[in-house]
C-alpha cells in the first residue's frame, strides 16, 4: 500500500508543474517539433522491434503479420469505422487506425532519414 503524500510538500511542486511544456514548446524553431515527434515514433518502434522486458522475441506472444500501410488499407479501416456497429468494435478499429498511420510515420521518417544520408 501506497503512502499519503504530505499536501504541504506536495503544494510547491505543482505550482510550477503546468509551466514547463508550454515554455519549451514556445522556445521551438518550426522544424524542432516535428523532429521531436518522429524522434519518438523512432523510439517507439525500436521498442517493438526489440521486444519488451527480459522476453526474448521467440519466446514472446507470435509477432503479429506486417502491418498494411497503403492508402488501399487506410480508407478500408476508415470505411470499417464508420459502419461500426458497436462500441468495442470502434475502439479495436480506431485502434488499427492509429497502428496504420503510427507506421506509416515511421516508414516514412527512416525514408527521409536515408535520403539525407545519401545526399
Amino acid at each position: 500500500m501506497a503512502q499519503k503524500k504530505n499536501p504541504a510538500a506536495v503544494a510547491p511542486g505543482r505550482k510550477g508543474a503546468g509551466k514547463g511544456g508550454p515554455a519549451r514548446a514556445a522556445t521551438l524553431t518550426a522544424a524542432q517539433p516535428s523532429e521531436s515527434a518522429r524522434k519518438a515514433v523512432q523510439a517507439r518502434w525500436a521498442r517493438v522491434k526489440k521486444g519488451s522486458g527480459n522476453i526474448l522475441r521467440s519466446e514472446a506472444a507470435p509477432t503479429t503479420p506486417v502491418l498494411d500501410t497503403s492508402k488501399k488499407a487506410l480508407h478500408l479501416c476508415l470505411k470499417r469505422i464508420k459502419d461500426a456497429k458497436n462500441e468495442n468494435q470502434l475502439r479495436r478499429l480506431t485502434e488499427e487506425l492509429q497502428r496504420i498511420v503510427f507506421h506509416k510515420q515511421y516508414q516514412n521518417g527512416e525514408n527521409q532519414a536515408a535520403r539525407q544520408r545519401t545526399s
